[in-house]
């Protein structure tokens, strides 16, 4: 009698080992021990913290998107750290590592959350899952506005690219707001107040609406149905700088191998009046004049003369940052001819396009006030380059930033192709005959890039490092893309998409249509669960405890008892209830 009510007991309150609902329990809130969890409702505070976890996963779910973006950044937002802070680091993977790592961590406190909601299970955040949700998202605000003060670019860049992602980004958002229709349906029988939940199914309805027709909303260049613009040239920007030390003689070599249209570089004039490449300002970053002039190393490259720039080795940084990843590919004798690379003249870079019928693009940088060029460098300029007689004028472009720019370089010669710098309205480059653009992508949209096409005025985007890039200035039809990876960009045949054009349609109206089937199911399946008549004859078990039918029962004669019969039954069985505890207490002691 004894050992068979302690065998009921353990039975009835189920005690066996609970491995899973350890884990989600102790994992979410430490609650590791039976006796601490339980199944009472969720306060308010514990809903809004498990929001909050929400709302830090959907952050950095944000951020781990835009640094997949700025990877074709990566290099440039590095060097501009560099810049404030002298010292070079890959900052950029880094942060690129703690949001993977954010995100992995919140996504895993949302699924235990979910979890505790769907096994009925009371919520409870450890205090130190919150103070770090609190800290990621207090981060990533910071973040935010830090990159929108230094680095606003990025931003343009991550508008852009929803035109490539856009399609797979609607599919994933219509698979997310199908797996929440379970969690909302099931709210939805299990809320008593009415005004509550049918504002959430509302607003829940209004979601799913928005989702599923949110492709109308959609620009997406590359799922046009129309013909696929030309493929627009490239034009390698310092070189082949992935490859080989940016600027130098091996670099632009290099490129040649690529199919390029053209060749881009800065200069820079120095003391004694020689045009040599430099992209930044300094010698700091791309060479070692730290060990030749250390007390000169944060001094402008055009307060040098050409003979002290010529002692300076520009391909041994290139080895030893290893920016890129892939010094490891490179043989001996091409680890020595990189040390041997030295700073390269304007003149050696047009004698190279000359020889290989390649264009020219430069970025003229005004000298330091101390320069004796410093008032005249655009005429001196313009000299130096018109003595190369065999360089075409369409093969060599002069930037220009302003209308007043166009009249004073056409004073002085009319063998140049002027070329507009950054976003110029089609009327006033018709006005001045120009014919040609050189804007980043973050200053010209995909509206402009058309209106060029239309007006015949060609156009080139800098800086586009990645396939996807490159295939969406192609759908929507820029001449040509000025980039670092020309190794890659050079392998892409056609635009990258998602689908093609015609089976776009077709995968959204069936994505469409399943999901909003799955809802349909995963409400009926919860009322049936959690309906009226449910819970009526749950509450019958409840009180009464499920017990074989009678003879009479089964064959639909079920016996009718008063009120009071009922309430003495629920006395009995509490009484038997309080005895079998007591009998397995006496066994215990």
């Amino acid at each position: 009698m004894v050992a068979q009510s302690h065998i009921r007991l353990e039975k009835d309150q189920n005690y066996h080992n609970q491995i899973c609902l350890s884990c989600i329990a102790g994992c979410y809130g430490c609650r590791w021990k039976r006796y601490r969890r339980s199944k009472d409702p969720s306060s308010i505070r514990e809903k809004i913290f498990a929001g909050i976890a929400t709302l830090s996963f959907m952050f950095s779910t944000f951020w781990l998107y835009y640094w997949i973006i700025a990877d074709n950044d990566a290099y440039d937002f590095n060097r501009f750290i560099a810049t404030g802070t002298h010292s070079y680091f890959d900052w950029y993977s880094l942060f690129y590592a703690l949001t993977i790592v954010m995100v992995v961590y919140t996504g895993v406190l949302v699924a235990f959350a979910v979890s505790h909601l769907v096994i009925g299970l009371q919520l409870h955040l450890h205090w130190s899952h919150k103070c770090l949700v609190i800290v990621n998202i207090a981060g990533c605000v910071a973040s935010a506005i830090v990159l929108s003060q230094m680095w606003p670019s990025s931003y343009r860049l991550l508008v852009i690219s929803f035109h490539m992602t856009g399609p797979f980004l609607q599919i994933t958002a219509v698979v997310v707001v199908t797996g929440i229709g379970w969690l909302v349906c099931s709210s939805f029988f299990r809320i008593s107040n009415a005004a509550v939940k049918y504002s959430i199914m509302t607003v829940y309805a209004i979601l799913v609406l928005f989702t599923y027709l949110s492709p109308l909303l959609m620009y997406a260049p590359c799922l046009k149905s129309s013909s696929t613009p030309p493929r627009p040239t490239i034009i390698a920007h310092k070189g082949a700088p992935q490859l080989a030390p940016e600027n130098t003689h091996v670099s632009f070599e290099t490129s040649l191998n690529y199919n390029i249209s053209g060749l881009e570089s800065d200069v820079h004039i120095s003391l004694d009046g020689q045009l040599f490449l430099l992209h930044d300002y300094t010698f700091e970053f791309t060479s070692n004049i730290a060990s030749v002039f250390p007390d000169r190393v944060r001094e402008p490259a055009s307060n040098f003369t050409w003979e002290e720039i010529q002692t300076l080795d520009v391909g041994s940084w290139f080895l030893e940052r290893d920016p890129f990843n892939n010094v490891r590919r490179l043989s001996p004798e091409q680890r020595e001819l990189y040390r041997q690379q030295k700073v390269m003249l304007l003149n050696d870079l047009l004698q190279l396009a000359v020889v290989n019928d390649k264009s020219v693009v430069f970025d003229l940088k005004p000298p330091h006030e101390g320069n004796p060029y410093a008032e005249n460098y655009v005429n001196y300029t313009i000299t130096e380059i018109l003595e190369h007689k065999d360089l075409k004028a369409y093969k060599l472009w002069w930037l220009v930033n302003q209308e007043s720019d166009v009249s004073y370089v056409r004073s002085i010669t009319d063998d140049l192709l002027i070329t507009a710098e950054g976003r110029w309205d089609v009327s006033t480059l018709n006005r001045v005959h120009i014919t040609n653009i050189n804007a980043e992508y973050s200053e010209v949209s995909d509206s402009d890039i058309r209106q060029y096409s239309s007006s015949n005025i060609t156009s080139n985007i800098y800086q586009v490092g990645k396939e996807w890039m490159y295939s969406l200035f192609w759908c929507e039809g820029a001449t040509s893309v000025t980039s670092s990876a020309c190794q890659t960009l050079s392998t892409v045949q056609s635009p990258h998409s998602f689908v093609k054009p015609g089976g776009y349609l077709a995968l959204w109206i069936t994505v469409d249509i399943i999901s909003a089937a799955a809802i349909v199911a995963f409400f009926f399946l919860h009322r049936n669960k959690y309906g009226p008549q449910t819970r009526r004859k749950s509450d019958k078990e409840l009180l009464f405890g499920a017990k074989k039918p009678s003879p009479q029962e089964s064959e639909g004669d079920s016996p009718v008892r008063t009120p009071q019969e009922i309430l003495n039954a629920a006395d009995a069985t509490q009484k038997d209830s309080l005895h079998d505890n007591e009998v397995v207490g006496f066994q215990l002691q």
